[in-house]
């Protein structure tokens, strides 16, 4: 064997190595798939009574009357919270007033009235709430004298920044009639 074809060879055999490995990393070759970091989003249960718990105590402390909790809203909480998991943000269009009017349309729910809290980062409910609280914002929402319902819904994720993410939705459906400001 001459020199040129050793490297000839070496070269072949190097330059196989490393389309193997590159095939096996992407997951196109057996074993592959062990290398990919897969983002997995779970959906997590919230204790429906006591978000119900911290949100009328809070309002009832702020003369406001006590929202009921709503199934329908935690639906669309849901959605909107892997929404931003998926994403690892919470910085998207559909957290806005249109973004919320469209989405409760697109689920059915006719209303007077909606808001909206979302969080991430917080590993549980309380510290969730004591943040909303502490926002501007948030806080504005949770002592709205014209919703009348509740929803909540939780996201985690498996890797990125926040891991855990929130949303509460209140909002006044039709049913529970126009209110008098408006």
């Amino acid at each position: 064997m001459t020199s040129a074809s050793s490297s000839r060879y070496l070269l072949t055999g190097l330059l196989f190595c490393v389309l193997s490995w590159t095939l096996a990393a992407c997951g196109a070759l057996p074993g592959g798939s062990d290398l990919e970091d897969k983002t997995v989003l779970s959906d997590q249960a919230v204790d429906k009574q006591e978000m119900l718990a911290l949100i009328n105590a809070y309002r009832q402390q702020n003369g406001l009357a006590a929202l009921r909790h709503d199934p329908a809203l935690d639906a669309v909480s849901q959605k909107m919270a892997r929404h931003i998991a998926k994403r690892d943000s919470m910085d998207t269009w559909a957290h806005s007033a249109f973004g919320l009017s469209q989405r409760l349309d697109k689920a059915g729910y006719a209303n007077y009235a909606g808001a909206e809290n979302l969080g991430a980062g917080y590993a549980d409910l309380q510290a969730a709430f004591k943040g909303w609280q502490g926002s501007q914002g948030h806080n504005k929402n949770l002592l709205n004298p014209y919703v009348t319902r509740v929803g909540i819904a939780r996201t985690n994720r498996n890797d990125g920044k926040w891991r855990n993410f929130w949303v509460m939705t209140l909002a006044r459906p039709f049913e529970d009639g126009r209110p008098s400001a408006l």
